[in-house]
């Protein structure tokens, strides 16, 4: 399946374990459960993401963390999933050869999703890289 812009699809990602980095407020760092550091790109990817967690961040990601980033602490080990959730395609793009992020395997795909509440305003969503080593997976919707 190809995403469209204004598709409805349903995006999942199994459950991994990540150790907490930093925990505030605002965002919880994780290392990545997913991929490796690629030391030949000239980025420089730490292997580290920060979720933002909250309503007051204003940054929007399908990512979820468990436990809650209010009670995590760095050191703690959490899980990082997506839970099936049926989002909007704002943009979807294909890389040929595989995009080179920092990380390795390198991501072959791009989808910008966002809430179904907020299809309207297109900052409002997240870039999910596929392909590559996050096992994310997007379904078309059938109603």
């Amino acid at each position: 399946m190809i995403p469209q812009v204004g598709d409805e699809v349903i995006v999942s990602c199994e459950p991994a374990s990540a150790r907490v980095v930093s925990a505030n407020a605002r965002y919880v760092t994780v290392e990545w459960p997913w991929g490796e550091i690629d030391n030949s790109s000239n980025f420089r990817w730490d292997g580290t993401t920060a979720l933002p967690c909250g309503e007051s961040v204003g940054e929007w990601v399908p990512y979820q963390v468990q436990p809650a980033a209010s009670e995590l602490s760095a050191g703690d080990v959490c899980t990082v999933s997506i839970p099936p959730t049926r989002l909007y395609v704002g943009h979807y793009e294909e890389y040929n050869p595989p995009r080179n992020l920092g990380w390795s395997p390198a991501p072959t795909a791009g989808i910008y999703v966002l809430p179904l509440d907020k299809s309207d305003d297109e900052d409002a969503g997240c870039m999910l890289y596929l392909g590559g080593a996050d096992p994310v997976r997007v379904e078309p919707v059938v109603d």
